[in-house]
């Protein structure tokens, strides 16, 4: 073999190598690709909302705390209503493992009085992000009484939102009264509801493993029930959409069988292209019991993909309780009028800092500020 053949074959096995060495680190890139959110117990952290560095969505994680793919991003931005925000670098980590903090609320105790309604007074964000990063965000306060012989809430909402143009503000805000709505006091807690279905035989639960119940329904599950009994919290998350939407697929399908019709896949099929989950936190007494006025965060995931554009979306609504108290309406009127402040973007964010609510993530609250800033 001639000088020229014997380098000829050397830089063919070169090529070949380097080949196989791509090959390898493309397959470890993508495994370093799936993440799983922990918090400092060890226990997953489900439905955490991660951004890129631009604040543009990946995914959430699901209820095992996993994330199979965060697309090649290194930086990654995560926010869960119920843990301190984080940023990391997905080179630096172990095993694709991130650990969450659990945020530290300021919220007084509920000193029980005999009158005759329970003011809660609730502060909120919403965040609406698609492909493009942020581009909708709306936050405020809301002013809540409980009724508790009527066993009604009563909520008054003081707001303001921005959006990336007139256009998208003006249309967003159309449809923002829904997300108020879950930003405002639950006149039961989710859980409750859960119990309730339970009752019916539309839900199950596991049994509990490390504080924890699996719930789902006859198809797969939909959610979980944590019950920490030595900080007396309770944590509840559900996907409700999925659950109405499977009972309805259910029902279509029985009706059909008893006419002794055929049905087609597409007559039953469940639309996947939305799909929500709700997360809750109430304090909880010995006896695991929680009432109106123990409520203390919850988050709304709404994820979706736009029927025209193709776009990926989620919005993210947040709720904190920042204060609680009974009251009679002479007072309820005064705590309304002594708790109100002018609605503004600093306010707000100097509201957050005073009440130790967590931020957003920095990017994510730096891609979001933009919003704020005006355009020549």
């Amino acid at each position: 073999m001639t000088h020229f053949s014997t380098r000829k074959v050397a830089l063919k096995t070169l090529q070949a190598t380097m080949m196989v060495a791509a090959l390898l680190l493309s397959a470890t890139s993508a495994f370093a690709q799936r993440i799983q959110v922990l918090d400092t117990d060890g226990q997953p952290v489900p439905f955490v909302s991660v951004t890129d560095a631009r604040g543009y969505y990946i995914g959430s994680t699901d209820i095992d705390g996993w994330l199979d793919d965060t697309k090649g991003n290194t930086t990654l931005n995560l926010s869960q209503v119920a843990y301190k925000p984080k940023t990391v670098d997905v080179s630096l980590l172990t095993d694709g493992k991130i650990i969450l903090e659990d945020a530290a609320l300021n919220l007084p105790e509920v000193v029980v009085k005999p009158k005759g309604l329970i003011y809660v007074q609730t502060y909120f964000r919403v965040v609406y992000i698609d492909e493009d990063g942020p581009i909708y965000y709306r936050g405020g306060l809301i002013d809540n009484s409980y009724d508790i012989e009527k066993k009604k809430v009563s909520a008054k909402n003081h707001h303001m939102s921005k959006g990336e143009s007139g256009f998208i503000r003006f249309l967003l805000d159309r449809f923002a009264g829904q997300f108020d709505d879950f930003c405002k006091l639950p006149d039961r807690s989710h859980y409750q509801v859960m119990l309730r279905q339970q009752e019916k035989g539309n839900l199950t639960f596991s049994d509990t493993v490390n504080g924890r119940q699996i719930v789902s329904d006859s198809i797969c599950p939909l959610g979980f029930v944590d019950w920490d009994k030595e900080n007396g919290l309770r944590s509840a998350s559900f996907s409700w959409r999925r659950f109405f939407a499977h009972k309805e697929a259910a029902e279509k399908l029985a009706k059909a069988q008893e006419k002794g019709k055929e049905v087609a896949p597409k007559d039953t099929a469940i639309d996947t292209r939305v799909n929500d989950t709700y997360f809750e936190v109430y304090r909880t007494n010995a006896q695991g019991v929680e009432r109106v006025e123990d409520f203390v965060m919850a988050q709304l995931t709404r994820e979706g993909t736009h029927k025209h554009s193709g776009k990926h979306f989620v919005i993210l609504a947040q709720t904190y309780a920042v204060e609680c108290c009974y009251a009679d309406k002479k007072e309820l009127k005064q705590l309304r009028k002594d708790n109100k402040i002018d609605m503004n973007y600093d306010e707000l964010v100097r509201f957050e800092q005073t009440h130790s609510i967590p931020p957003l993530p920095p990017n994510l609250q730096t891609e979001v500020n933009k919003l704020f800033v005006k355009k020549k």
